[in-house]
């Protein structure tokens, strides 16, 4: 029986750190959203002044979580198998 392949030691701290930053942007957007919302004037207190910036946030934030996510899948467990006999041998 093959052994289950395990993530190294940084592998695990990088995906650790992922799963903070994705909950680090939703609490971001929650509070952006809850401190916005009591803006009433000027270009920021309009509907769409208020998602743009949400948009734009989200947007500096998704780049960061897409470079974490690419740590976090470059470091991901790898199974190296060599010849793999198939099963179906008569």
């Amino acid at each position: 029986m093959d052994a289950k392949p395990t993530r190294s030691p940084g592998g695990k701290l990088a995906l650790w750190l992922f799963y903070a930053f994705c909950l680090y942007i939703v609490w971001t957007m929650v509070k952006y959203f809850w401190v916005v919302s009591s803006v009433t004037g000027g270009d920021l207190g309009s509907l769409g002044g208020k998602l743009m910036g949400a948009l734009m946030g989200l947007m500096v934030l998704g780049s960061v979580a897409a470079v974490l996510g690419w740590i976090v899948w470059y470091t991901r467990p790898r199974h190296y198998q060599g010849r793999h006999r198939s099963s179906n041998r008569s």
